[in-house]
């Protein structure tokens, strides 16, 4: 099986925090794909933090063309 694991945080669409600019690792993404690729499947990964905008996860989705889509 593959899968495709995003976040669905954009620190763009934060205009406080996107002026600090203090991006932070998606670890409770990280985990879950962690503990996919343990049980031998496919994993691929999407990161909104700092991504252009809301299309990106489609853009992902078109790539990737997984079996399971999941935001965490």
């Amino acid at each position: 099986m593959k899968a495709l694991l995003g976040q669905s945080y954009y620190l763009r669409f934060d205009p406080t925090l996107w002026a600090a600019m203090r991006p932070y690792p998606p670890l409770g993404t990280l985990y879950a794909a962690s503990a996919l690729r343990e049980g031998g499947h496919g994993v691929e990964l999407f990161d909104a933090m700092l991504a252009e905008s809301e299309h990106g996860w489609g853009d992902a989705l078109d790539r990737v063309r997984p079996d399971l889509a999941i935001l965490y």
